[in-house]
């Protein structure tokens, strides 16, 4: 019933052919490691004998699997798990000029080159059209295929060796792609709004702010008390705000929207919002807005008319129900009983939105168009837009038009949306978690740097350039807490994180140490009465290297380590950065390091480290 191949012409981003003849559902949905298992992004058409592309899959290993309707599952006659796993191989040597995860000229001064390789290629060298020095080669290994980079001081044509060929046979490559230092600071302060500040009068029936956060707490923060802290986080090097949903509802994490043209009145409503994009505009910092629209409230007026008038309501075919039961569901679906419409992973109190309707995509795009235009606000964050309808995203890159932030969340490297034209920009937690796993040693330098590799080789150094990079957030436990309240090693992971090209992001209260497990509790106040001063320092002296070498932009990393020290390097036109890590108690701290950090002055202990700047 079901049938897969892999096709296409370009021997790298190929295309994933899925047949679904015969199978009767409303919904067929692909949810693979390609879409980070999203439940709507890919829907398979049913006609018979008409094949479904999935485009831009790069070599490697992934397994997916295909919802019916949603709650249920086709069954793989071919694997217990119930899910399709597939290999792609790559047998020859790939290299594209045109695009930028293979040749990108930085500043006008460097060039960062990669080619992919099979893993049965054993020499692969550089040839160039004039003599440019190489600065940095070095090998990675993929799952199915390996990839060798080359960072040259210099522009010019090049050519490849592998294994005593030259590729091309004649002539050279010359790359394309011009990636520049843009000079912003590109760190973002995430805040989720109810925790942050409470400015004003009290409001009855508030819990008392600093108190242990449970899932239906209401503390009162508002956008007034963020517009007064604008110079604190401006002191920190930020350049964004990226705000948790600010839309009427009824939960105090607002994912869950009653009204998307309604600033909810506990925030502070429409005036205030005008307030802190025109104080954050004149303070150079974007504002960026949480835009859920994978799904809406049982509360929504569509899903209250729905619910009242069945398949007569003008908005029937807003959502997708699978059987006439119009009654909201209360709770997560289990155990073989589940809404009767789609939702977001089961819970009734968040239906699903039909994107394949064209009127839900123009609600949504003239929300987004409301707070451009009326607020001035500069771009957006999609909640699990990696299981909104991908034509969505098209039209959102054409009508609202890429000079906007567009940011979309996603827990995976998207393989299927990067290499397409719907998106720009997602939440880089493939990043984070690679940082954190060096660091929890979970993973090697060796490892870490093939990681990088594949980032780079999905999202391509041009999109790398906007990315949201991320350590935590509302939805993780804190950095603290992940790394075991040990805080220098949460000091080594942003300054990981700010090495890297992309918006650094700050989840509000890291900076001063602020801890928090699982949700809610990774969701505190900010304790504005007990800052650790020595973190928030700390940060604000981190965002000013940051700023003072473009670090945000326009650069290469490279590793190396020895028997003392792991290295971590920021190849840049004009100089470099570089962390130096201890590994045991042997490592010297240079007098000139831009920033120290160690455990006991006396001795170095092991993942201990320092910054410094080289020509």
């Amino acid at each position: 019933m079901i049938s897969t191949a892999v096709k296409g012409s370009d021997p790298f981003f190929r295309v994933l052919e899925i047949d679904a003849s015969g199978i009767k559902a409303k919904t067929l949905y692909v949810e693979g490691t390609f879409n980070c298992n999203g439940e709507g992004s890919i829907v398979l058409d049913q006609n018979a004998g008409r094949a479904n592309r999935i485009e831009g899959i790069i070599p490697g290993r992934y397994e997916f699997r295909i919802a019916i309707d949603q709650y249920r599952y086709f069954r793989c006659a071919g694997a217990k798990s119930g899910k399709f796993h597939i290999s792609i191989w790559l047998n020859s040597a790939y290299h594209n000029p045109e695009f930028s995860q293979f040749a990108s000229i930085l500043d006008g001064r460097i060039m960062d080159i990669r080619v992919a390789v099979p893993r049965s290629a054993v020499s692969i060298d550089i040839l160039t059209e004039s003599s440019i020095k190489k600065i940095f080669a070095r090998r990675s290994s993929q799952d199915t295929f390996d990839v060798v980079e080359f960072v040259m001081a210099g522009v010019a044509g090049y050519a490849f060796v592998i294994d005593g060929v030259r590729y091309p046979e004649e002539g050279f490559f010359h790359a394309s792609s011009r990636v520049n230092s843009d000079g912003r600071t590109k760190i973002m302060y995430h805040i989720f709004p109810d925790r942050f500040y409470r400015s004003g009068q009290e409001v009855p029936g508030l819990s008392r702010w600093g108190t242990r956060p449970s899932r239906d707490s209401f503390f009162g923060g508002n956008l007034e008390g963020i517009r007064e802290k604008i110079p604190y986080i401006s002191d920190l090097g930020v350049d964004h705000i990226y705000l948790n949903p600010i839309f009427k509802s009824r939960s105090n994490h607002r994912y869950d929207v009653d009204d998307y043209y309604a600033v909810d009145d506990l925030l502070g409503g429409e005036a205030d919002l005008k307030n802190l994009v025109q104080d954050s505009h004149a303070n150079g910092i974007r504002i960026i807005l949480d835009m859920v629209f994978n799904h809406t409230s049982t509360n929504f007026p569509a899903f209250r008319d729905v619910l009242k008038n069945g398949k007569s309501s003008r908005y029937y075919n807003w959502y997708i129900f699978h059987r006439d039961s119009f009654e909201a569901f209360n709770g997560r679906g289990k155990n073989g009983k589940f809404p009767a419409y789609e939702t977001f992973m089961g819970y009734g109190g968040m239906p699903k939105l039909n994107h394949r309707n064209p009127e839900v995509r123009r609600y949504c795009l003239d929300v987004m168009k409301h707070y451009i235009y009326e607020f001035g606000v500069d771009g957006f964050r999609y909640d699990v837009a990696h299981s909104i309808y991908s034509e969505f995203f098209r039209e959102t890159m054409q009508e609202i038009g890429k000079d906007k932030i567009h940011v979309c969340e996603a827990w995976c490297l998207p393989t299927y949306f990067l290499n397409g034209d719907s998106w720009i920009s997602y939440t880089n937690y493939f990043l984070g978690g690679s940082i954190i796993d060096f660091i929890m040693e979970k993973i090697t330098l060796d490892e870490f740097y093939d990681r990088i590799q594949r980032m780079i080789l999905v999202n391509g150094l041009d999109k790398q350039q906007i990315m949201m990079n991320v350590l935590d957030s509302h939805d993780t436990p804190r950095i603290l807490r992940i790394l075991h309240g040990d805080k220098s090693k949460v000091k080594l992971a942003y300054t990981i994180l700010y090495l890297f090209d992309g918006i650094a992001t700050i989840y509000y209260g890291d900076e001063v140490g602020l801890d928090g497990g699982k949700d809610p509790d990774d969701r505190r106040c900010f304790p504005w009465d007990s800052i650790d001063e020595d973190m928030h320092d700390f940060f604000v002296n981190l965002g000013q290297i940051r700023k003072r070498f473009n670090l945000g932009s326009a650069g290469v990393i490279a590793i190396s380590e020895d028997e003392v020290s792991f290295k971590i390097t920021k190849i840049k036109a004009e100089h470099s950065v570089s962390i130096h890590i201890a590994r045991d108690d042997r490592m010297k701290f240079p007098d000139d390091a831009l920033l120290k950090v160690k455990r006991n002055v006396q001795k170095t202990s092991p993942w201990d480290f320092y910054l410094v700047s080289s020509k």
